[in-house]
């Protein structure tokens, strides 16, 4: 799969035009929006590539974004012709992180961030082996080769996307909690400040269990950030904060892949949007309350770290679950389901007498995350062929929910807790 679908990619840019695909997408097309930031902070231009102007059609009553200072520097990159803008709307401080890719050229930039990434990935690989036991009874290069026949993985670095940073800090987050590094842990959660979304479910539990030093760790990752940003980038977050209302409608505009979105947001619109906004509003908060209800009331019966594998299942579910109440979170963004599927797989031993379609569910989301997205895709398609509403059912989101529910199940269904142990064969 990994050979056949990069293989697919490299000869679909080589027989495009300049730096597009044959498709007419651009090299690395995430990766474009974070050089056009990067670019801009070395120009001392930041402020200006949150400039926009507002469409807004009388048939689509979502506002559309349009940044014609990006729109304008990207076609210097990828050619005149080109009119697929990939908008640059993170907050300003993480134009930091890639303003050292901005320095060389394009193609160049893409492959050190490329390079970056894979060497991310690989330490992601070694922190958690040195923390599941299981998992030392395979090479870390195994490992780390495994992680490539997950296909988020692979979408992740063909699309550019920054999801092996997310990924590592999800794991120094992990192995700090689970040695009882609160403040440590803290710190490296509130550095997920350029992606907050993805730090939801994490805090949200270390708020429920009152783990303080862990929240003043996340305190203090946050200030640094936001205190460099607010001496040294005044201009460039005040004209972020003017635009940052209307961010959310990109996920609606006409134009954007809504299919790819494996969100309880995404499954929402997905399902309700063509009848009702307020009715895929409503679901969407339902769905999340409703997973956090469930992780209160899993971790309210839970002891922190006196059962070091049912506090690991019970972070997996939050790890499973947290991803999902992201509103944007698109298939690559699926890589990060690394981290649960490796607690799992320490933990298998345990798990598997109490719930034995743990590993069928396991294969589901790895099938899930592979064909999905496209699935879905083809739904609306044949919407459109045979002219009725425009709505999808996106399956990714159901199976990824049930397989952390199985979880929750697992360590709430039966009085006895999960062993101790941690060497079980």
């Amino acid at each position: 799969m990994a050979v056949l679908t990069i293989s697919f990619y490299f000869l679909s840019i080589l027989i495009g035009t300049g730096q597009e695909s044959y498709f007419g997408v651009p090299l690395g097309v995430d990766f474009l929006a974070f050089y056009t930031g990067g670019s801009f902070y070395l120009n001392d231009n930041l402020y200006s590539v949150y400039e926009h102007i507002f469409i807004h059609q009388q048939s689509n009553p979502v506002s559309e974004i349009y940044f014609p200072n990006q729109l304008t520097f990207q076609q210097t990159i990828i050619g005149p012709d080109f009119n697929k803008l990939s908008p640059f709307i993170n907050p300003p401080f993480t134009a930091l992180l890639y303003a050292p890719f901005a320095y060389f050229d394009y193609v160049p930039a893409f492959i050190g961030w490329t390079f970056f990434n894979l060497v991310l990935l690989f330490l992601s690989v070694l922190t958690i082996r040195s923390e599941l036991p299981r998992l030392q009874q395979f090479s870390s290069i195994k490992l780390y080769l495994c992680c490539f026949l997950f296909f988020p993985t692979i979408a992740c670095f063909l699309y550019g996307q920054a999801a092996p940073i997310i990924l590592f800090i999800y794991c120094l987050c992990f192995k700090s909690l689970r040695n009882g590094q609160d403040f440590r842990a803290g710190f490296f959660l509130g550095l997920l400040l350029f992606k907050p979304q993805l730090a939801v479910g994490v805090a949200f539990i270390l708020i429920l269990k009152c783990r303080w030093k862990a929240i003043i760790g996340g305190i203090c990752s946050v200030t640094l950030v936001t205190g460099y940003a607010i001496v040294y980038m005044t201009d460039e977050l005040q004209a972020y904060f003017t635009i940052s209302p209307y961010l959310f409608d990109l996920l609606r505009a006409e134009y954007y892949p809504t299919w790819g979105i494996n969100s309880f947001f995404g499954f929402s619109a997905l399902l309700l949007d063509p009848m009702s906004i307020t009715a895929t509003n409503v679901l969407t908060v339902i769905l999340t309350v409703g997973s956090l209800g469930l992780l209160f009331v899993s971790w309210n019966k839970n002891t922190w770290l006196a059962d070091k594998a049912s506090w690991d299942i019970h972070m997996a579910i939050t790890f499973c679950w947290g991803l999902l109440i992201s509103p944007h979170l698109y298939y690559y963004d699926l890589m990060l389901l690394l981290l649960p599927a490796a607690i799992v797989t320490q933990n298998l031993p345990q798990l598997y007498p109490k719930s034995p379609r743990i590993i069928l569910w396991m294969t589901l989301v790895w099938v899930a995350c592979y064909l999905g997205s496209q699935f879905t895709s083809v739904q609306l398609k044949i919407s459109n062929l045979l002219e009725l509403p425009n709505i999808g059912v996106q399956f990714t989101t159901v199976i990824v929910f049930y397989f952390g529910y199985l979880l929750y199940k697992s360590v709430t269904s039966s009085p006895p807790q999960l062993s101790n142990s941690n060497h079980s064969t």
